[in-house]
């Protein structure tokens, strides 16, 4: 399997919502997200997911529409909030609340220096931490998001497509354990 409309023609009955979703969402027409929103966020779930199937085929569509530098942004991105998110999300549910007044020492200079749009690497920074599952850095992503002018709709469309990335890859694991 090398491409997307391969995953999905080889998706059983019982997975037939995810087939339906990623259809719907990892879609170049998703009028929500730009193609380059949509496929790096997507790429960066399936890395966020370690299914390596699912990382070449949608490695393989984002090609298509991402540059080398947004390539390379998704990786940084993936790379970075796999940091970030287990130390904030330590942080966060600590029951000792001095170490979120800590400095947390860690080199993060990529989240700046990334060499993408802004707002792009935002997009893939929150698929990222959706996937992984840290309420603060979601928070901070969404934050930033909104406050460069994206809507909750278009929020919503990273969560959606986070999801159905790590349905995809869940279906792949089940269908590797047959």
């Amino acid at each position: 399997m090398q491409n997307l409309e391969e995953l999905k023609s080889q998706i059983p009955d019982y997975a037939k919502d995810t087939k339906i979703n990623l259809s719907t969402l990892l879609s170049q027409e998703n009028q929500v997200l730009t193609p380059k929103q949509v496929f790096g966020a997507a790429l960066t779930s399936a890395y966020v997911t370690k299914e390596k199937l699912l990382i070449r085929i949608i490695k393989n569509e984002a090609e298509k529409v991402l540059s080398e530098s947004e390539m390379k942004a998704v990786k940084s991105a993936s790379t970075l909030m796999a940091m970030n998110n287990i130390y904030y999300r330590f942080t966060h549910i600590s029951n000792d609340k001095e170490y979120s007044q800590m400095p947390a020492g860690l080199r993060m200079q990529g989240i700046v220096n990334h060499g993408i749009d802004k707002i792009d690497f935002e997009i893939f920074s929150l698929a990222a931490s959706i996937i992984n599952g840290c309420g603060m850095c979601i928070d901070a992503h969404a934050g930033q998001l909104v406050k460069n002018g994206l809507s909750k709709n278009q929020i919503q469309m990273v969560a959606k497509l986070a999801a159905v990335v790590s349905s995809a890859s869940q279906l792949l694991i089940c269908e590797a354990g047959d």
